[in-house]
């Protein structure tokens, strides 16, 4: 069953050295947008058929779901306020 909330879905991987330095950007966000916005981890090692089916090339990868299904996605290392924009806009919707 789909979230009644849009769900921000990151994609890393241990080896990725801009995944870590990611990482404090997210946790910022998801505080931020508590209860507008779910967030979730998803190790791109571990999920293969995750990665596969959202078509993840590379790391660090930040897909918006809405109603179950992809609504955006960027791919590479963004700082705190091209990430607080970007999820601005989806929890605008």
């Amino acid at each position: 069953m789909p979230s009644p909330l849009p769900v921000v879905v990151g994609f890393w991987a241990e080896w990725c050295v801009p995944c870590h330095m990611a990482a404090p950007a997210l946790e910022s966000a998801e505080q931020l947008h508590r209860g507008k916005l779910r967030f979730g981890l998803v190790n791109f090692d571990e999920n293969p058929r995750l990665v596969e089916r959202y078509g993840v090339q590379g790391l660090p990868t930040i897909l918006l779901m809405k109603d179950g299904r992809p609504a955006d996605r960027r791919v590479g290392l963004m700082g705190r306020a091209a990430l607080a924009d970007f999820l601005r806009k989806l929890a605008a919707r």
